[in-house]
């Protein structure tokens, strides 16, 4: 991109996790200073909240002269539809690398899984999200698992959305599977 365009031309706003208000406020900001050749504004975050997308709704419909914007995502159904209504979507599938447990749950045992915990203690939310899904695939790999079993990981992985501690929500769902006969 940045070989197409050239630096001065763009701008990134990449948040750690999630596009809150305050960095719509400072695309905003950019967005304002003029320029007399095109300039790009690159949004990219993993999730952005709704009152960040709903500030940017204004932007979006009528942006400064030399302005565009690119708005990535990793998945469409992200955004609200009045921000997707004002967009032209374009899918770039891109092959994930597909991610491994760092965890042998045929073999584990309780140092096993202490070792585990340590070293996903601080995981952040998009994280330990993904770490509930493998845990989740490789369990069912293992043992059965009946309906109400099934939702405590769907529970997990809703309670990771918002930002529990990674070392409880693991460590629940692993010492469920380890004493599950």
């Amino acid at each position: 991109m940045i070989n197409n365009f050239g630096i001065k031309k763009l701008r990134f706003f990449m948040p750690q996790n999630e596009f809150l208000l305050d960095d719509a406020r400072a695309v905003e900001k950019e967005s304002y200073i003029a320029e007399t050749e095109e300039k790009i504004i690159v949004l990219m975050a993993d999730s952005y909240r709704i009152e960040a997308q709903n500030f940017l709704l204004k932007l979006l419909e009528e942006p400064p002269k030399n302005i565009k914007f690119l708005i990535v995502v990793p998945s469409k159904n992200l955004l609200l539809p009045t921000i997707k209504s004002r967009l032209i979507c374009e899918k770039r599938k891109v092959e994930k690398e597909v991610k491994k447990l760092d965890l042998d749950l045929k073999r584990m045992d309780l140092r096993m899984l202490f070792d585990f915990l340590q070293k996903n203690e601080n995981l952040d939310k998009n994280e330990l999200m993904d770490q509930i899904a493998l845990l989740a695939k490789e369990c069912v790999k293992y043992k059965d698992f009946n309906a109400e079993e099934l939702e405590f990981f769907y529970e997990s992985y809703e309670l990771a959305k918002l930002n529990s501690k990674s070392g409880v929500l693991l460590a629940t769902l692993l010492l469920n599977y380890y004493t599950k006969k």
